[in-house]
């Protein structure tokens, strides 16, 4: 593969929940790689290790829950991946990384991304040791619950925003990609104010946002 882009982007801590919901644990400083399609012998290119094709199924019972159907799901959370860990080991589900290594899998969830999610997937939460980690990052049907119970987090503080609950699916997971990089609390300031989060290094809270509704406006 041909690495085309290193972003250097230290994290900032997510929003620490008041009345609405409990604490959301984000991102460390971490590198994010982008890798342009692989030229293969014959002239053919090969695409990025997850770019959607073998992904695990999502969790349809909780995407179903915030009002969005599988086409929709699926062009967020695969945008997501494409930006959280693209080239990683086994479509990305093999991925580790984040400040200290702390996160995990497709979607680079933490320690406390992984708690929320079990949470408000009706789950056991896995654990964040090493034996843990490592069980994780081998389970993508688990990944693809954590994450689409984070997701749910994050969406349920949301909907007590006027702005985000009468958005469209489309709107409100552009948003939920902001809530991914900048916190349920950022995201919220965000729509609040108009004022953009940005890190140390610069890199926006729209980043995701602009990139998934790139996404969906080449859908078709």
């Amino acid at each position: 593969f041909r690495l085309t882009q290193i972003i250097h982007d230290p994290w900032g801590s997510w929003f620490t929940g008041g009345s609405k919901g409990g604490g959301i644990g984000g991102h460390g400083t971490h590198l994010h790689l982008a890798f342009a399609d692989a030229v293969v012998k014959g002239g053919g290119r090969r695409q990025p290790s997850n770019n959607g094709s073998g992904a695990a199924p999502a969790d349809s019972k909780i995407v179903q829950s915030m009002g969005f159907n599988k086409q929709q799901w699926d062009i967020f959370r695969h945008t997501v991946a494409k930006i959280e860990s693209s080239g990683q080991p086994n479509n990305g589900y093999g991925a580790k990384g984040g400040s200290n290594d702390h996160y995990d899998g497709r979607y680079q969830l933490g320690k406390a991304a992984k708690t929320d999610g079990a949470r408000y997937a009706g789950i056991s939460d896995p654990g964040h040791g090493a034996a843990a980690r490592e069980k994780f990052r081998n389970d993508p049907k688990l990944q693809e619950t954590l994450f689409a119970g984070f997701t749910k987090a994050n969406h349920t503080y949301l909907m007590g925003n006027p702005q985000y609950k009468a958005a469209s699916p489309e709107r409100k997971l552009q948003i939920l990609g902001y809530a991914h990089n900048q916190g349920m609390g950022g995201a919220e300031t965000w729509m609040t104010t108009g004022v953009v989060g940005a890190d140390g290094f610069g890199t926006k809270g729209t980043k995701y946002t602009d990139e998934i509704a790139k996404a969906f406006k080449n859908k078709g």
